[in-house]
């Protein structure tokens, strides 16, 4: 009776598609033309003890290009408690995809579980949703533990789902199964029963250690049918097969072989007499690329065959979709065709550099690229990591499987025998895809949310100013001097990265004095409204006491902020300090003390002061010409007028700049632009005149530095700013009580570096304290400039 259902019959493949197909895709392309931002933070740990902080670095994936995303710079970072309820919010800073953060779990944390939330203004366009979330323990002291009593067996899960999305009458379906148990992991069963309505025995199953398997079986329209699993302590627990739809479509597909990949439509008789000689298409998609292959119903054939060569597919998520002649989906499967082109290896080995105290970890990239990697560090047997997903799972899976992925890490992680099959099963019992096939048709993400760059800060002055005076605005925080000139109201600082609680410096400059100046301020968006449903993390009937026997934990750098900025302000010292003596001291210095300047001045203005001519060029870019050059040609020195013909015969014959000028050290002759920005009294010391030992004369513009700036103009008023990006701080240990204690080895932190940035085949050597740990578990995450992902856990032995 089997051999009667037996897949064999295939069809040539039509790549072509009609109208109405153009117009689908034409709604597919424009529903995902927009660029998606996927968010992953790798956290130090997922358990915590009271006064530890929680380390993290963020990584930001372009959905459509699948690397780094090289726009993103605002990322909100949300602690939620057990009730859902928002408790603290940081802007973190991203360049060129990532960022990094902390949390401080302090004594306000009183809740045993808590809520991350990763997420951008512009994702709240999609409906989609793609943030990072992440649920985290606070492990408490015994005395505030309540122990949970209960009965293990009261806690099974057993679920059955139909590959395609529907159990169909009449014809051979495939059917996937899975057991959980009461901590939502898998069950691994030696023996599954199938029996019918009445009691007959007519299939056998098991599951493998995820509790995952399929079966398939014939469904006949009227029969029910009952899958009964035998526990290990010999109790039975049981589901029924929902009853079939008595016309549909049935979905097998097998990518045991990337390189060939089978996929049959099987049908029956009552579907056929209905829809014989419709076109049907499947759909092989990913929301950057799609695929037509069409297909008409015969009146005679149940079982429709398509072969996905290995050109088909794309190297990770691929999602089957079979239309009706109606352009209405279906039937639906999700696949993965594993490659190496998605993942990148990172060798891991200790060096020779061992000391009593400390190990030195190599890191060695062999890749043809640069790689841009994290590393927690932790005591071999911890407790205290165990993220719902790593960042392949996160970029590779997330984006496109709806719901939760249980054993993620496990099924992309370490090579082991029967993961591909294990992923597939996974994929088998997620059903549909995220995307809802009426939201593509019908409402394109509409762009109610801009995308941020940064944070808009603007001044408004109660009165206007003269033409002699100016507002002065620094931050050494911020490393940040501006000059607002009396046109400038309001003024506005775009897509500044300022940080939150810093100090702007604010002096209203009228002849030559400065006094203190209290604009209003007003900011761009800088908070995002977040909420979390915690119904979307499994519930885990813990059984074992998760305890503490440490107090509350303290850093021993937590007085040390206001001492390490007394000392960086006493260390800090303008380039030309250094620079200034010797050969460049021999030209001409003007100090800018000791000259008055006027309201608006650019360096620009000096120069010409001096007898060189600032003028434009064919393609409009400044150019200086050498003193007495061009009042030798006519030309009239009030303005930027064009560059007389013969005055580049310096360059010409020298093949450089006749004056190259030069700022903080740093040749800018080619970008002479920047001048125009410079003004005068941002500037400390200007040297200018002819190089003794070259033809041609040298400019070299020295520029205060924010703390010079502000001594020299101490008349300001200071403005702590309430809004912008988190502060990112150094990693620190707290003072743990002890390093043999089994509170330390199940959930202490040995070390977090989340920079480590490798050149292609290259090293990095990482310093980490043993904390007396003969060995120490690191959990490796990253990503190379190409996308590729890389996810490790490695053992080290002292």
């Amino acid at each position: 009776m089997k051999k009667n259902y037996i897949l064999t019959f295939f069809l040539l493949v039509v790549l072509s598609s009609f109208a109405q197909e153009k117009t689908t895709d034409e709604k597919y392309q424009e529903y995902f033309e927009n660029t998606r931002e996927i968010p992953f933070l790798h956290l130090n740990k997922t358990s915590f003890l009271q006064g530890e902080e929680i380390w993290f670095k963020a990584y930001i994936q372009e959905q459509n290009s699948q690397k780094l995303h090289p726009t993103t710079t605002n990322l909100y970072v949300s602690v939620f408690n057990e009730n859902a309820s928002l408790i603290k919010q940081k802007l973190i800073h991203i360049t060129n995809g990532i960022g990094r953060g902390s949390f401080l779990l302090d004594s306000t944390y009183t809740d045993k579980e808590y809520y991350l939330k990763a997420s951008t203004k512009w994702m709240k366009n999609f409906k989609e949703d793609n943030a990072y979330y992440q649920k985290i323990k606070l492990i408490r002291q015994v005395e505030n533990q309540e122990k949970i009593t209960a009965n293990k067996h009261d806690f099974y899960e057993f679920k059955l789902f139909p590959e395609g999305g529907h159990y169909v009458a009449n014809t051979l379906n495939n059917i996937g199964v899975l057991i959980k148990d009461y901590k939502n992991q898998g069950v691994k069963i030696q023996k599954g029963i199938i029996k019918d309505q009445n009691g007959n025995a007519i299939r056998h199953f098991n599951t493998n250690s995820l509790g995952m398997n399929s079966v398939r079986l014939f469904l006949r329209e009227n029969d029910v049918y009952t899958f009964y699993a035998i526990l290990d302590n010999g109790s039975e627990i049981e589901a029924v097969l929902p009853k079939p739809e008595p016309k549909g479509f049935s979905l097998i597909v097998n990518s045991k072989n990337p390189k060939s990949i089978s996929l049959n439509i099987i049908t029956n008789q009552e579907t056929l007499n209905d829809f014989s000689g419709k076109q049907y298409r499947v759909l092989v998609h990913n929301t950057r690329s799609y695929r037509n292959f069409l297909f008409t119903l015969d009146a005679n054939q149940i079982n429709y065959g398509l072969i996905l060569k290995e050109q088909e597919v794309d190297p990770g998520i691929n999602i089957i979709t079979v239309f009706n002649d109606q352009n209405q989906p279906i039937s639906e499967r999700i696949i993965f065709v594993k490659s190496d082109d998605l993942f990148q290896n990172i060798k891991i080995s200790n060096t020779k550099k061992i000391r009593n105290d400390s190990i030195t970890v190599k890191f060695t990239n062999p890749s043809k690229e640069e790689v841009y990697l994290s590393a927690s560090f932790l005591p071999e047997n911890t407790q205290a990591y165990h993220p719902n997903n790593n960042i392949i799972s996160s970029f590779l899976l997330k984006p496109y499987v709806k719901g939760d992925i249980q054993n993620a890490m496990q099924l992309l992680g370490k090579p082991y025998k029967g993961q591909e099959r294990d992923l597939d099963l996974l994929l088998l019992t997620q059903g549909w895809s995220k995307y809802n096939w009426n939201s593509i048709f019908t409402t394109p993400p509409a762009t109610d949310y801009t995308f941020e760059n940064g944070i808009d800060l603007t001044l408004r002055l109660n009165k206007r100013l003269t033409s002699k005076q100016s507002i002065v605005l620094t931050s050494k925080e911020n490393n940040l001097i501006r000059i607002i000139n009396p046109t400038e109201n309001p003024w506005i600082l775009k897509n500044s990265f300022i940080k939150k609680n810093s100090t702007l410096k604010l002096g209203l400059s009228s002849n030559g004095n400065y006094f203190k100046v209290f604009p209003a301020i007003s900011y761009s968006s800088n908070s995002l409204l977040e909420n979390i449903d915690i119904s979307q993390f499994p519930t885990i009937k813990n059984l074992e006491l998760e305890v503490s026997n440490f107090k509350s934990l303290k850093s021993e750098f937590e007085d040390l902020n206001e001492v390490e900025v007394t000392a960086i302000r006493n260390r800090r010292k303008t380039k030309n300090q250094d620079n200034i003596y010797g050969g460049v001291t021999m030209l001409t210095s003007t100090k800018m003390d000791n000259i008055i300047i006027a309201s608006g001045e650019t360096v620009v203005d000096f120069i010409r002061s001096k007898n060189y001519s600032v003028l434009r060029n064919e393609i409009g870019d400044l150019t200086i010409t050498l003193r007495g050059i061009n009042s030798l040609s006519g030309s009239n020195n009030s303005g930027l007028n064009s560059a007389p013909e013969g005055g580049d015969e310096f360059n010409e014959r020298f093949g450089r700049p006749a004056v190259r000028v030069f700022l903080d050290g740093e040749e800018i002759s080619q970008s002479l632009w920047m001048l125009e920005m410079i003004y005068l009294n941002t500037v400390k010391e200007i040297f200018y005149g002819r190089d003794p030992s070259r033809f041609g004369e040298q400019i070299h513009i020295y520029r205060l530095n924010p703390t010079e700036y502000i001594d020299k103009r101490a008349n300001f008023s200071n403005i702590q700013i309430p809004v912008g990006f988190a502060t990112e701080k150094e990693y620190y240990n707290p003072i743990y009580p002890s390093f043999t204690n089994e509170t330390y080895k199940k959930y202490g932190s040995v070390f977090w570096e989340p920079i480590i940035d490798i050149e292609a085949n290259s090293t990095k050597n990482v310093k980490v304290p043993l904390n007396t740990q003969k060995k120490i578990k690191i959990h490796l995450e990253g990503i190379t400039k190409s996308g590729k992902l890389i996810s490790q856990e490695v053992i080290l032995s002292k």
